[in-house]
Order: structure tokens, then C-alpha cells, then sequence
């Protein structure tokens, strides 16, 4: 009895502080000619940055090369770039796949972890998005955030992982090897949520959920 009490304290200790720091705003800078159009698109528990494939100051496709994704298409021109947990990203096709101990480990920061990137035509229209314009400066630190999360071999090139079930990847998606270890504490929309902090937008003081990103921007 004792355990399931002081564990149920502990959750609501969790989301009381989740609460009150995701209200908390971490301003953005200023901004002098914007021009640069980047999103946050939420898929429920999940946020990504939505950014061009290639523009003066970045081509991702050198980072996440297409001919890593089953069609290889060459007429994509949005990239939505998402970190995670990668016994997560590997071995759940679905949410009634998810096991204790891939919960579990994910969530003490046991594992390790993985980026997600998938090529786009269009920004997708059936979930909440936020748009956002940086200058070319704030541009180049979200690119550099998202490097400093990826592992590279001794050639500079990304690690692609392979997923052991085929129902993880879909067309025009990869996963790559990163850096740090998903945890309640480092979720992957605190990992957002620092990308924002890097790049000079607003962000919470700190959020493990969307719910947090959302209110901050309105949604």
C-alpha cells in the first residue's frame, strides 16, 4: 500500500510540476526580417519540426538522404525531423505494440535514442501545426541543434537504423542513430521544446508534452 501510495504521489508530483513549468513562457527574440518558414506539427503525443528539404542555408537530404526511404522521391520538399526513444521508433509499428519494458526502459532513460525524419509534399492538414518564421540566423542554430543530436561516422555521414519490423517504415520516412537517452524528463517534446530555446523562439520553461508547445503558441 505504501509503494502504490508514495508512486501515485510521485505521478501527481510529475504532472503538477509539468503543469506549472509548460505555463511558464521562455520569450522570443526579436526578430529582424524573418523570412525563413518553419513548423511544429503535432501527431497527439508527438511533435516534429516541419523545415524545407534545401534552401541557401541547409539541404537535408546530405543528412537524411532520400535513397534511405522506400521511394526515394525526388518531388518532396518538406522535411519533418523528430527525435525519440529508438527501441520505441524500431519495434512499435502501433501503440497496442508497445511493451512494458520498452515503456519502462524508455521512460528511466535506459535506452538509447534516434531521429526520425520523413519527406513530405505538403504539410498535413489532420493535426495541429504551429508556423513559425526565423531569421537566416535562428535557421542555422536549429540546424546545428538538430546536428548536435545526430551520431555521425568518422566519413560525416548520419547512421541509418534499420527498424526489425517492416510495419515501421513507411514510404518516405528513415531513422538515424542520435545522441542522449529518452527519459520522462528528456521527451521528445522537451527535445522540441529546446529546439525552440536554441533557435530563439518562444518555448516553455520546460514541457514532457505537447499539450505544453500547443499553449504557448495558442492551440
Amino acid at each position: 500500500m505504501w509503494f502504490f501510495i508514495v508512486f501515485i504521489s510521485l505521478v501527481l508530483i510529475y504532472f503538477l510540476i509539468y503543469f506549472v513549468l509548460s505555463r511558464i513562457t521562455v520569450k522570443a527574440e526579436k526578430k529582424i526580417n524573418p523570412t525563413i518558414v518553419v513548423y511544429l506539427m503535432n501527431s497527439g503525443v508527438h511533435t516534429d519540426f516541419v523545415v524545407p528539404v534545401k534552401n541557401e542555408f541547409m539541404d537535408w537530404r546530405t543528412v537524411f538522404p532520400r535513397e534511405n526511404t522506400k521511394n526515394n522521391d525526388s518531388t518532396l520538399q518538406l522535411l519533418a525531423i523528430g527525435w525519440g526513444d529508438k527501441d520505441f521508433y524500431l519495434n512499435t509499428p502501433e501503440w497496442a505494440d508497445l511493451t512494458v519494458k520498452t515503456a519502462v526502459f524508455a521512460g528511466l532513460g535506459l535506452g538509447t535514442s534516434a531521429v526520425h525524419a520523413t519527406y513530405h509534399s505538403k504539410l498535413l492538414t489532420d493535426r495541429p501545426t504551429v508556423k513559425l518564421v526565423l531569421t537566416e540566423n535562428q535557421y542555422k542554430r536549429l540546424i546545428k541543434y538538430v546536428r548536435k543530436s545526430l551520431k555521425f561516422t568518422k566519413k560525416n555521414t548520419t547512421v541509418l537504423l534499420l527498424p526489425n519490423s517492416k510495419k515501421v517504415l513507411k514510404d518516405n520516412d528513415a531513422y538515424y542513430d542520435a545522441n542522449d537517452s529518452y527519459s520522462i524528463v528528456l521527451s521528445c517534446n522537451t527535445w522540441i521544446n529546446n529546439g525552440l530555446k536554441a533557435s530563439g523562439q518562444k518555448a516553455c520553461l520546460w514541457t514532457p508534452l505537447p499539450q505544453g508547445l500547443l499553449y504557448q503558441y495558442g492551440q
